[in-house]
């Protein structure tokens, strides 16, 4: 793993909320996500009849973003992706991705233990984002400080490829 894929890495595991896209037959959608990833494929909970649910069955193509609200531009930070969703079907990835998600979110556990007492939580599924693309600005580096990461998956290999660039824009 090369520096600057390390360094997305550790931003996501820092960061807890996503703001996901999608596209459906009603046009293009936004919603906050809780997420956890391990490696770069990217695991959130969510109601099958949710709009955005709806629409990744329509069309897996997907973007996101992960940042944090800040008023000087010398601290944002930023994950911008792209890529593929699916719906988690297999029972062991199900079961490694929950306890990756009860390690990141301990009140999860209560939760998901009594699912009757939160809405919507008996009817949620988790849906994997494989990402194409990763871009991740770091203006506490620099100002205009990018990373970009294209991300090859090899399905055979159940892993993927990096091919990473460096942009840095001066202004």
């Amino acid at each position: 793993m090369t520096e600057k894929a390390q360094r997305m890495l550790n931003y996501l595991a820092n960061h807890n909320t996503m703001i996901l896209s999608t596209y459906g037959e009603d046009g293009p959608w936004a919603t906050p996500v809780f997420f956890v990833n391990r490696g770069f494929y990217i695991y959130f909970l969510s109601e099958l009849t949710s709009k955005h649910s709806s629409n990744l069955r329509e069309n897996p193509l997907t973007a996101a973003a992960i940042t944090e609200d800040h008023q000087d531009p010398k601290r944002i930070q930023g994950l911008q992706l792209k890529g593929k969703a699916y719906l988690v079907k297999n029972l062991k990835e199900t079961a490694v991705v929950l306890a990756s998600y009860y390690k990141k979110y301990p009140f999860a556990l209560q939760i998901l233990q009594n699912p009757s007492a939160f809405k919507g939580v008996s009817k949620a599924r988790w849906h994997c984002i494989i990402p194409q693309f990763l871009k991740f600005t770091d203006n506490t580096i620099k100002f205009g400080e990018h990373i970009e990461l294209d991300l090859k998956v090899d399905e055979t290999k159940d892993g993927y490829e990096l091919s990473e660039v460096q942009v840095t824009l001066d202004t």
